[in-house]
């Protein structure tokens, strides 16, 4: 369970631990999985997202994509405090991505007004799993990034001591076409970038371009131990 006296460092610990039940629940969920083969002349990935709730009372949202890299899992941890609803993506790789509750409540508030709240975090998270990673100037802080997303930018800093990203705000496609507007091509690379290989460095130093690229889902060895 996820309380309120946590640090970012501490939930990201926690999810880490649980992302495990997850995957095997996706495995035992979907066993057609195992039977994908991707096709030659696909350039789209298929794409289906759920909810699931682990053994530890950890609340999860997640999609899973099939294509020519085989099949991801991307993970999104949510819990809910006084100050509103938290979310946490955690990459096998890369640094963890935390959004303040600032952000999914104005993502829910314009694009999910009906429904119930863990279908709303589903939605947010199956339209913004993918992100394109560029750093940003503001205010001379050097750790500041940018992510482009389907439905406009979120907009955070590094804590590289904690290997977490934390974005602060979200800006719908109008509003932030005056500062990131130069970024929006990144949509479209999404799928270059995904592809680019990089060194395994650990968590603090994964570069920018290599973030929330989640889980490589090995469906026999999953299915053995579900």
């Amino acid at each position: 369970m996820i309380t309120s006296g946590m640090s970012l460092k501490q939930v990201a610990a926690a999810a880490r631990k649980d992302v495990g039940w997850l995957q095997r629940y996706v495995a035992g969920k979907h066993p057609e999985l195992a039977r994908f083969k991707p096709k030659r002349d696909s350039t789209e990935p298929q794409v289906f997202s759920g909810n699931f709730t682990s053994t530890k009372e950890l609340q999860w949202a997640y999609v899973v994509t099939m294509d020519q890299r085989g099949i991801t899992l991307y993970p999104l941890l949510w819990y809910a405090t006084s100050e509103g609803v938290h979310a946490m993506q955690i990459d096998a790789e890369g640094p963890a991505s935390y959004f303040r509750p600032h952000i999914p409540q104005r993502y829910i508030d314009r694009y999910c007004k009906k429904g119930d709240l863990a279908t709303a975090l589903r939605i947010f998270h199956r339209r913004n799993y993918d992100k394109a990673c560029h750093p940003y100037t503001y205010k001379g802080d050097r750790d500041n990034y940018a992510a482009v997303i389907d439905d406009g930018y979120i907009a955070g800093e590094y804590l590289k001591d904690e290997a977490i990203v934390l974005y602060r705000t979200f800006f719908d496609i109008a509003t932030g076409e005056k500062r990131f507007g130069h970024l929006r091509q990144l949509v479209h690379w999404r799928p270059v970038l995904n592809a680019v290989e990089f060194e395994h460095v650990g968590r603090r130093e994964t570069p920018h371009f290599a973030w929330c690229r989640g889980y490589a889902l090995d469906m026999g060895r999953l299915r053995k131990a579900a």
